[in-house]
Order: C-alpha cells, then sequence, then structure tokens
C-alpha cells in the first residue's frame, strides 16, 4: 500500500466541517496505549467544556523513517490499527499527516501557523510536556505556549499517566513485548496485544502431524519472544482459539523465525487472508524434540493447557 493512499499531504490534507476548530492533540500514538487514552479523555473534557470536537493527528510514516532511511523501528501498531483504536476512543476524525520533506522543513513558527491554525483552524491544543515539534524539533512547549497565546488558542500540558510508579510508554510496552511479558503488556496497553499478518503457503508439515499452521508474513509490529504462546484469532463472527509459535523449528533443523498459527476446532482456508491474532500468555520456550512421537505429544499438551487459558476470555 502506498503511502498516499494512507496520508495525504499536509497541503491536500481535507478536514471535514465537524473536525475544524476541535481540540487537537499532536503524537504518533503507537500502541493507542492506556496514556494516549488518558490524553484523549483530558482532550474530551476540555472539547466538553468548549463545545469542540476531538481531533488527534498523527503521521505517517514514522518522522524518523524519513529522516534517518536506514534506522531500524520497531511499532505496536499499523497505521491503520492506530486510526481504528484511536476512532475506537470516540474522536471526531482522526488526521494522518504524511511525513515528507514539506512537512519535516516546516519551522515550529510555520507549522503552528500552517498547519495549526490554518488548516485546522484549531481552537484548542493539548500536549505531554516533552512535546517538541517543527524542524529539528526546535519548537518547545514554551513557545508552543507563548503562540496559542497570540492567536487565542487553549493551551494545555498534559498529565501523565502512571501505572503504579511506572510512566505509561510505549518504548515499555516494545520491551515487555519482546521479553515475552505478555502480562506486563496489557496492564500498560489496556488490552492484549495483536499482531496481522498474511496467510502464506508454507511446508505443510503441520497437517502431516495432525496441527495444520496457518504461516504469517508481511507481519509490521514488533513481535513477541520465540516461544509457544495461547492465543485467539476472531474470523467473521466467531472467535478461534489459537495455538501460536513464534522461531524457528529446530526439530526439523530450520533456522528461519516463523510465525505459524494454529486455529483450534477451525475448518477451512485461510490462505491470502489477513489475520489478527491476540496474544495472551506465554507457554513455553522454543525448544528441540528427539523426535515427531515427542513433539506431538508436547503439542497436545501445550492445546490442553492453551485450551484452559483462553476459556476465560473467549466470548
Amino acid at each position: 500500500m502506498s503511502t498516499d493512499s494512507l496520508s495525504p499531504s499536509w497541503k491536500t490534507l481535507e478536514i471535514p466541517d465537524h473536525a475544524k476548530a476541535g481540540i487537537i492533540s499532536i503524537g504518533n500514538f503507537d500502541g493507542v496505549h492506556l496514556g494516549h487514552r488518558s490524553l484523549i479523555n483530558q482532550m474530551q473534557s476540555l472539547g466538553n467544556e468548549h463545545q469542540a470536537p476531538i481531533v488527534p493527528i498523527t503521521f505517517f510514516p514514522h518522522p524518523l523513517l524519513q529522516l534517518k532511511p536506514n534506522i531500524k523501528l520497531n511499532f505496536l501498531s499499523t497505521i491503520e490499527q492506530k486510526k481504528k483504536l484511536l476512532n475506537s476512543e470516540g474522536v471526531a476524525f482522526v488526521a494522518v499527516l504524511k511525513t515528507d520533506d514539506g512537512l519535516l522543513d516546516l519551522s515550529a513558527e510555520d507549522f503552528f501557523e500552517k498547519i495549526i491554525v490554518r488548516k485546522f483552524k484549531a481552537k484548542g491544543i493539548i500536549e505531554g510536556p516533552d512535546f517538541q515539534f517543527g524542524k529539528g524539533r526546535n519548537g518547545t512547549m514554551a513557545l508552543l505556549q507563548q503562540l496559542c497565546l497570540a492567536n487565542n488558542i487553549l493551551f494545555h500540558t498534559a498529565q501523565p499517566m502512571l501505572l503504579g510508579n511506572t510512566l505509561i510508554s510505549s518504548s515499555k510496552i516494545r520491551n515487555a513485548i519482546q521479553t515475552g511479558d505478555l502480562q506486563a503488556a496489557k496492564s500498560l496497553l489496556g488490552r492484549f496485544y495483536s499482531i496481522e499478518g498474511s496467510v502464506v503457503t508454507g511446508a505443510k508439515r503441520g497437517r502431516t502431524i495432525g496441527f495444520p499452521t496457518a504461516n504469517l508474513e508481511n507481519i509490521q509490529t514488533i513481535l513477541p519472544a520465540n516461544g509457544v504462546y495461547a492465543g485467539l484469532c476472531k474470523i467473521g463472527a466467531k472467535t478461534f482459539t489459537t495455538a501460536l509459535n513464534i522461531g524457528p523449528n529446530p526439530t526439523f533443523a530450520e533456522t528461519l523465525q516463523k510465525v505459524e498459527a494454529h486455529l483450534l476446532d477451525f475448518e477451512g482456508d485461510l490462505y491470502n487472508q489477513c489475520l489478527e491474532i491476540l496474544f495472551i500468555e506465554k507457554i513455553r520456550d522454543t525448544k528441540a524434540f528427539l523426535n515427531k512421537e515427542e513433539l506431538v505429544n508436547q503439542i497436545q499438551f501445550d492445546i490442553s493447557k492453551i485450551r484452559e487459558i483462553t476459556s476465560h476470555f473467549k466470548n
């Protein structure tokens, strides 16, 4: 999918009438975690007070990918997932700005005037205390407050959300996921972490031992640590308990990392479909087995455990 189809240039972006003169907040919103949802709630309180719509503004692709093309970044959500999650919070409009040279070359003052004032006609803006904007991220919160005051725009500093003594952040969630600590990730996200991937043809070895798997590729978000996981997959109106394996297959001397999903009690063809898999809990690490029989016995044990775990969450 092209960048143009996901995010127009800021010059050509059309703001619907119902989203103009709103309360805006600008950020990456990766994962739309509990901290982001707290920010949205603060925007909604301000919007209700001033009878203004709520408009989060984000970017695609991530600005660092434009500034440093060779950088490796890990994400919690695709742009489509991000928009879906933000819309589920009841915002008036999710604005996605195309990250290109025209956007990144705007000074802080030009960014404020051309985008915040002219394009969005913002009534108010709320940002976290470390917010920076404009070319080289030279725009500070002090400058933003000054520009808002000069343009009669409401200015608010968002209150950060803590979980215990932990400041909720996308980087903490990424670390939890990559180390396999899905419970910590869930507590910070406010939901189960999920990935989306396209089903492709694999070695078809699973079906020969009674456990056919869907091989997922084109996954654009981070993966949990290698291992076996309990998960859920929704297809149409049905939710299927899912056993997930991430990593190589040392039993068959395969070293490439793969993502395989075995949907329990599912019958049908999944090839070329896009599946979303929710991760519930890690069951065990990846390991090599002495033979096929030992592998089958372990899979049967894993599935029994996965059924027990997911029975508490499956609708």
